[in-house]
């Protein structure tokens, strides 16, 4: 399939995903705190406060100092999915932003670092037909969407990658299963940088936000903090035996915007309510609390 390099059919992240045609229940982009926005890598010969990146069903934000994504939201349909066989990934510079906030192929190389979607290349192999899931698909392997994570970050044995659909198999409707799905580093001062490359520091944690609609027709949304220190440090020690699994938490999405100058809203046309009101974890007693999810029943949803 031909890649389509003039990018003027990508639609981007749909806020008003999990009910089409409707104007309640939006969930809208991620808003960036001042001093992040002043952070956020501008789109090249337009409004110099043009940020969004548009792709195939979902929406990259850069950061670029960090030269990572500041955050990545995908609207996702499990219900609409082809079986696509997994090709040898071809990862692009988007030309769009700079080539000089983008960490490309070198940073990957000899070292214990996989190429980490955030968005997943799975999550995006839906489209009304075969072609459109694979045109989505590998829209996914821009080096926008990509951070140095750990070999087993993406297993699917891995808690982190069936969070989704364990959510949307046991809180939605079969015919709803749609889910806002934005994830995103937690980038730290204390971050490491990458061996070789001094200029580029690693995320030592990634954090998810989920939104979707219950089988009552009520919109929830949950968060969620991994933390791959451990699995970095084992790697470099070259343990005998297998990676244990990451440190998955389920939080607030109270703690998630304090974690990263982010506020998630939803609402009904352009107003705005904070997406945290629909968080089952909101009544905690802390905003930061965290909950270890040693299996998924772990999960914490809406009753």
């Amino acid at each position: 399939m031909v890649f389509d390099a003039n990018y003027d059919d990508r639609r981007g992240y749909d806020p008003a995903f999990l009910r089409p045609g409707k104007l309640d229940g939006r969930v809208f982009l991620p808003t960036l705190g001042s001093k992040l926005a002043a952070q956020a890598a501008p789109l090249l010969g337009r409004n110099p406060r043009s940020f969004v990146l548009d792709y195939h069903h979902y929406s990259v934000v850069m950061h670029k100092v960090r030269r990572f994504a500041i955050y990545s939201a995908a609207s996702i349909d499990f219900s609409h999915r082809y079986p696509i066989p997994r090709r040898k990934d071809v990862w692009r510079v988007d030309p769009r932003i700079s080539a000089d906030v983008q960490v490309t192929g070198d940073c990957y190389a000899d070292n214990e670092f996989d190429r980490g979607h955030l968005t997943r290349r799975e999550d995006l192999e839906y489209g009304p037909d075969e072609a459109s899931a694979l045109a989505a698909a590998n829209d996914t392997c821009h080096w926008t969407n990509c951070t140095p994570q750990a070999a087993t970050f993406n297993e699917g044995r891995q808690l982190w990658a069936g969070l989704e659909l364990h959510i949307l198999e046991r809180a939605v409707e079969k015919n709803r299963f749609r889910a806002q799905v934005i994830t995103g580093p937690v980038f730290s001062t204390k971050d490491a940088p990458v061996p070789g490359f001094p200029g580029i520091r690693y995320p030592a944690r990634y954090w998810k936000v989920v939104a979707a609609v219950n089988a009552s027709g009520k919109l929830f949304a949950t968060a969620y903090v991994l933390d791959q220190r451990d699995q970095i440090s084992k790697a470099r020690a070259a343990p005998e035996v297998p990676f244990t699994p990451f440190k998955t938490f389920q939080t607030t999405i109270a703690n998630i915007e304090s974690l990263t100058d982010l506020k998630f809203t939803c609402g009904k046309g352009a107003a705005r309510v904070p997406l945290k009101s629909f968080d089952p974890l909101a009544k905690a007693r802390s905003a930061d609390v965290y909950v270890p999810i040693a299996e998924l029943d772990d999960v914490v949803l809406p009753a």
